[in-house]
């Protein structure tokens, strides 16, 4: 994916030249997405291209139905948009896709008994919780924002995004513990997933919201 986002880049940043309105910019910005960096095309007094890619990892502690869970996120993400300036100004209407390779693990190891699908299990019978959650390769992006990177008589700009990406996911949940092969766990181990994947449905609407700065060349 970075590759091919990589080389959207180089391909569009070569046409430039044939591009009459508006210029080009490149950008920084930081947000819920990580940090991000941007380049815009102009390609009309209101309209414009721009793509950018992104980056975030952390980690953080969380409950979801009673079991304490590490959380690690590891965001990396590329976005075509096309930013719409309906009044001419500042002011943009955004829609596009992004193309990601995120993806999220957590790990759970109890210290005492839990209850999975309803039952009751020691900590031995229970060993690691182990949870992995994969996007979409490609989700939909709706916003709003403020800045015309391309805008005429300004060289630098600062810029603001406020949307969401729709987007679907896969998770699993496994356990490595004593009764990890038995069949009664298993089937309450499947019901957990569920549970949990109930509390993770935030997920399918991520927002968005960054800050930053353009340089118009």
């Amino acid at each position: 994916m970075k590759k091919i986002v990589l080389l959207s880049i180089a391909s569009i940043l070569i046409s430039t030249s044939f591009v009459s309105a508006g210029g080009v910019a490149t950008g920084v910005k930081i947000g819920t997405l990580g940090l991000g960096a941007d380049v815009t095309i102009g390609l009309h007094e209101r309209l414009n291209l721009r793509l950018n890619g992104n980056y975030l990892s952390y980690d953080y502690d969380d409950e979801i139905d009673d079991i304490e869970y590490t959380l690690d996120l590891d965001f990396k993400s590329g976005m075509a948009l096309a930013d719409w300036h309906p009044f001419a100004n500042g002011f943009r209407i955004t829609g596009g896709a992004i193309f990601n390779e995120n993806g999220i693990t957590m790990d759970a190891t109890p210290t005492k008994n839990k209850e999975i699908g309803g039952r009751a299990y020691t900590p031995a019978q229970i060993g690691t919780l182990h949870g992995e959650i994969e996007f979409d390769n490609v989700s939909p992006y709706a916003g709003i924002g403020f800045g015309h990177a391309v805008g005429e008589n300004q060289r630098l700009s600062f810029i603001f995004d406020l949307g969401v990406i729709f987007q679907s996911y896969e998770f699993d949940l496994s356990s490595d513990g004593l009764a990890a092969q038995l069949p009664q766990f298993q089937a309450d181990l499947a019901e957990e997933e569920k549970d949990v994947q109930d509390t993770l449905d935030d997920f399918k609407i991520y927002p968005v919201i960054a800050f930053g700065i353009a340089l118009k060349f």
